[in-house]
């Protein structure tokens, strides 16, 4: 085959392109320090670097998710544990508003602290996060989700839901606990009942002490005249009845407001244990004994399991002065137990954030680990053997330069150099 001038010359400039992009190639992988620059370098490769370069934007979402989760949840037990101190100062006052030597100012001057209190229940039942999220709303974030009604009653306008965030390819996290379950659902000897209820109760309980009575006695022989104020909702009414003859519950069923003979009917069914006897006289309830010895207490209604700032369902002397009589829902005495349940319900809650917190520490550690097994891993993949790399630019850069020296003296022989 004739070898001519310019086949040789195309050749080395074949040549010489082809050293060039060896050369660009192994400066590429020197300054980005990857082997792999672009997938048609090493395409089989290539594929598996991609694949896992994915998993690790992936373990960085999940990262970011458990960030976000441990800090939803650290404001939630933070929220909850000023709640807690809250109850606490609650229960403190309970306590001391049950002491017998306590006087109405004294009185008075509690219900005015608990009042702001309880505002502040319901502030930290609404807070949100630094983005302006419902903490506790459930999925509907963008609202107040605790509101006070026209009648003063604290609504719950969230939903029963419970935000997540994915932790892990099979695991979600939740990021808070959900506000109708921890404030609305306190757990009671009367059942489910709202925090903000229990708390309006000691209030309202606060506001009548001074001028109800949970006791009615007389000792007289005239007797007890007695009035049973109710609703038009038909309700079981029970109380202790005391006489010469001893103690006994009545309960007398179907009770409305002025209806006094089915009390009289139960309590003359027991006059042999109490020496007790009830009659109707002009639209009153009139108790009479031998001695005049009587006393109601312990005064239960079917449906009222609270105290009212204005009792609906009382018993009322027609003396000189009246004396009122509540359910035991309305006395202070029973305000304890319930505030004991609240504050109760409440360190349960902040111990399922804490324990969700604790859930979501546990998985922050296990992406961390993962990210740097799958990151060190990348690592092995793509980044380039600068040893290796650097010493092939150098063979290459010195097979460049011979190149072009021997093609610039061969270049400069003609046909005619060798014919002479």
């Amino acid at each position: 085959m004739t070898v001519s001038t310019k086949m040789f010359a195309d050749q080395m400039l074949n040549r010489f392109s082809q050293l060039n992009e060896e050369i660009q190639l192994r400066q590429t992988q020197v300054s980005t320090g990857k082997e792999i620059t672009q997938a048609s370098d090493k395409p089989i490769e290539a594929v598996k670097l991609s694949a896992m370069e994915e998993w690790v934007t992936q373990l960085s979402g999940f990262q970011r998710n458990v960030a976000t989760a441990q800090e939803r949840l650290t404001m939630a037990d933070t929220t909850l544990e000023n709640v807690d101190n809250i109850m606490t100062q609650m229960r403190e006052r309970v306590i001391a508003a049950n002491n017998d030597t306590f006087s109405e100012p004294n009185l008075d001057a509690i219900r005015v602290e608990v009042s702001e209190l309880r505002d502040a229940l319901v502030g930290l039942a609404n807070t949100r996060t630094p983005d302006g999220q419902a903490l506790f709303g459930g999925y509907n974030t963008d609202l107040q989700p605790f509101r006070e009604g026209p009648d003063g009653h604290v609504n719950y306008l969230g939903d029963g839901g419970q935000h997540t965030l994915a932790a892990s390819e099979s695991m979600r996290l939740p990021t808070s606990v959900n506000g109708g379950e921890v404030f609305m659902q306190i757990s009671t000897d009367a059942g489910s009942q709202s925090l903000f209820d229990i708390v309006d109760s000691f209030i309202a309980a606060l506001s009548t002490a001074a001028s109800h009575k949970d006791t009615l006695v007389a000792t007289e022989r005239e007797g007890m005249f007695l009035r049973i104020n109710a609703d038009r909702t038909p309700r079981d009414l029970s109380f202790v009845l005391s006489g010469p003859e001893g103690s006994v519950s009545i309960t007398a069923p179907d009770v409305v407001d002025g209806s006094h003979s089915g009390v009289a009917e139960a309590i003359n069914a027991r006059t042999f244990e109490t020496g007790i006897t009830a009659s109707v006289n002009e639209g009153r309830l009139k108790l009479t004994s031998t001695t005049g010895e009587i006393s109601l207490s312990d005064l239960a209604v079917e449906g009222v399991d609270l105290a009212a700032k204005e009792p609906a369902f009382t018993i009322t002397t027609g003396g000189d002065p009246v004396v009122t009589m509540v359910p035991k829902a309305q006395t202070l005495s029973a305000q304890l137990s319930k505030i004991v349940d609240a504050g109760q319900d409440i360190a349960i809650s902040r111990t399922t954030v804490g324990a969700r917190l604790q859930r979501a520490e546990i998985q922050e550690e296990v992406l961390a680990s993962r990210s740097v097994t799958l990151e060190s891993k990348v690592n092995e993949m793509s980044a380039a053997d600068l040893e290796k790399v650097i010493t092939e630019l150098q063979s290459l850069l010195m097979t460049q330069n011979a190149a072009r020296q021997a093609y610039s003296q061969i270049g400069q022989t003609t046909l005619f150099d060798y014919l002479k």
